[in-house]
């Protein structure tokens, strides 16, 4: 059954035309992947889908009662005015509302009312069905899936970066469950972890979801249809986004063949037309008639359009340079309180595409920032090979200058060329026309991206050193950005959440995480997808004793079994607990409904004590499985 209809949807401001005729229809529990290159209008099509945007044409409908939640991209200047958890929780303000009510009612029943005895129970039992008890623990829960620890619970929400705060605002929908979520580019500031446990979410919800992402691992993984925005018109495939590529590249070469095939038969047509018209005679005349009869009844196809210019660039590398491109030994960073990693040991040479991967706040960046000479280390060293130049990309592309233009950014690095050379340089990166004069500070996230790599891959570097460089890019963007550093013969070193990206270039992978490896880092030789499938993410006791630890290794490994062995156990015994509980609590509300003692506000406010303390105990108990888990997931049996 259909959730959502757009029938012949368009949206224009003045001449510009943004959507134009979007139909298509959405069945309730689809996973629905819509992509376009960036400005492709689909922010705008959510936008129209939730009301906040009359369309010039056409209409949407959405089933009956079916709730729209959507997750929007924020900045830092977003305000909340309450803490991370009142945040969160305010998914559930009509439960909050009515449990506040609860206890308004039992105050009067306490002060001798007996008239609300009803109303308190009725309302009791509706906030039990509607799960008001668990939605505190729910919170915090999903909180910490999402990398807020405890301790930031009480923090100011308008302290967080505007990425972070995107993150809090997913919290709050998902925990809001609507039938319908609208969610743009949700996995933009997550880790993979937390990726991986979204897509497990999305997978098993039966709540309808249409998703704009860049993220093609993500879309393969989570959705069954994709719906394509391109020159202000729609198509829906079904299939996610890898059987969408495959069935777009199939349909545009058939309507590119048909296309040309009715072109050469409308030529031959008209030739004959024309030979026959020289003639002049009776018979000649009545075949061109003829034949002008075939091309005017047939239905002319429309020529396929171009696709929509992207970037498309080269990476120039540098002259002679020695095969050991780096050499990091020991190296160890901390800020106070916040211990990053510590004696951090590897080599690259020449030619190797290493991947540095793990939670966020693990030290990632700053790796990078210290290999570029931007951090000092506290302790260990890292020496380039011989002949060795940089490029550097920088997430936060704070080497922007704010107050310079497009085209004056990049003349700053190759004063040495002419205008048309370097206009030609930024159309390859899609400044063309009168983009090329925009003032940096007006840019947005993508073009600065666009910016950063254009002044960046033009200047013959051998060693690439990358931070999150597909963030803000879209998908042909993207794919034009691995085609280049496939194509480029030098040295690679990424810090990235792309793990399509990853898995396309990934000769290493580093994995920084110093509760999940002994040595508080991973680092392999192999595929991305080689890693995920082969590696563990522990050094385990076998491992320790074949390689010949001493006996303090082995002590130490033998005390860290044991913890986990009794973590398995207390986990195991504390589910029974919550169980038991459960029940427990299921009983004294099936006794609040109970006649007898539906008019006894005393035994009433004894059994509404009695399910205040049980709740108390399972949120308790569901906060020590969160740290339990944590500590079974660090180790091996």
């Amino acid at each position: 059954m259909s959730i959502i209809v757009c029938d012949g949807v368009s949206v224009s401001y003045g001449a510009d035309v943004i959507l134009d005729k979007i139909d298509f229809s959405v069945n309730e529990g689809d996973k629905v992947g819509v992509i376009g290159v960036n400005g492709a209008g689909k922010s705008t099509l959510f936008a129209v889908i939730r009301g906040l945007l009359e369309a010039s044409k056409g209409d949407v409908y959405i089933t009956a009662d079916a709730e729209i939640g959507c997750l929007e991209q924020i900045n830092d200047a977003h305000r909340f005015n309450c803490n991370i958890y009142e945040t969160a929780l305010s998914a559930f303000d009509k439960l909050i509302k009515l449990e506040n009510e609860i206890n308004d009612l039992r105050i009067r029943i306490e002060a001798g009312d007996e008239s609300v005895i009803k109303a308190f129970s009725d309302n009791t039992e509706r906030f039990n069905l509607l799960g008001g008890n668990e939605c505190r623990s729910k919170t915090k829960s999903m909180l910490a899936k999402f990398g807020f620890e405890e301790s930031d619970l009480t923090k100011s929400a308008d302290e967080l970066s505007g990425g972070q705060k995107t993150k809090l605002l997913l919290v709050k929908l998902l925990l809001s469950e609507p039938d319908i979520m609208l969610l743009d580019e949700p996995t933009n500031h997550l880790d993979y972890k937390t990726c991986e446990w979204l897509e497990n979410y999305i997978i098993s919800s039966k709540k309808t979801f249409l998703i704009i992402s860049h993220d093609r691992y993500f879309l393969d993984k989570i959705t069954n249809k994709t719906l394509e925005i391109s020159h202000g018109v729609s198509e829906m495939y079904d299939g996610n986004y890898t059987t969408f590529r495959e069935k777009k590249k199939a349909l545009d070469e058939a309507k590119l063949k048909h296309y040309n095939l009715q072109q050469k038969e409308i030529a031959r047509l008209e030739a004959f037309i024309e030979n026959q018209r020289k003639w002049n005679r009776e018979k000649n005349i009545i075949a061109a008639e003829s034949r002008q009869k075939t091309i005017d009844k047939m239905v002319k196809l429309e020529k396929p359009k171009e696709k929509e210019k992207g970037i498309k660039f080269s990476i120039s590398h540098s002259g002679a340079m020695s095969n050991d491109v780096l050499s990091v030994r020991n190296l160890s960073m901390s800020y106070p309180n916040k211990p990053l990693f510590e004696n951090l040991s590897f080599e690259i040479k020449r030619g190797e595409h290493l991947f540095i991967i793990g939670k966020n706040g693990c030290g990632k960046s700053t790796l990078i920032k210290i290999l570029t000479g931007r951090e000092k280390q506290i302790g260990g060293v890292f020496e380039l090979g011989y002949n060795q130049t940089i490029g550097y990309y920088d997430q936060e592309q704070q080497l922007l200058d704010q107050n310079s233009t497009v085209i004056d950014e990049l003349w700053n690095v190759y004063s040495d060329k002419t205008n048309t050379e370097i206009r030609a340089m930024l159309a390859s990166f899609g400044f063309r026309g009168d983009d090329v004069f925009k003032s940096v500070s007006v840019l947005s996230g993508g073009e600065r991206a666009r910016l950063s790599i254009a002044k960046m891959v033009a200047c013959g570097v051998s060693l690439l050193i990358l931070d999150e460089p597909t963030n803000h890019l879209d998908i042909d963007s993207r794919e034009m950005l691995e085609s280049a550093l496939n194509e480029y013969d030098g040295t690679i070193i990424t810090v990235s959440h792309d793990r399509y990206f990853i898995k396309n270039l990934a000769t290493a992978i580093l994995e920084i995480d110093k509760d999940g490896f002994d040595s508080g880092y991973n680092w392999k030789h192999c595929t991305y997808e080689d890693y995920i499938e082969k590696c563990t993410k522990k050094e385990t006791v076998v491992s320790k004793q074949i390689s010949g630890a001493g006996k303090a290794d082995f002590e130490e490994a033998k005390q860290r079994k044991n913890q986990y062995r009794s973590a398995k156990t207390r986990y195991e015994k504390a589910e029974k607990e919550i169980s038991d509980l459960e029940n427990q609590l299921a009983e004294l509300r099936s006794k609040s409904t109970d006649e007898s003692i539906i008019s006894d506000y005393v035994a009433l406010d004894e059994i509404y004590r009695q399910e205040t303390e049980c709740e108390a105990k399972i949120d308790n108990l569901y906060a020590e499985l969160e740290k339990l888990e944590e500590i079974i997931s660090s180790y091996d049996e």
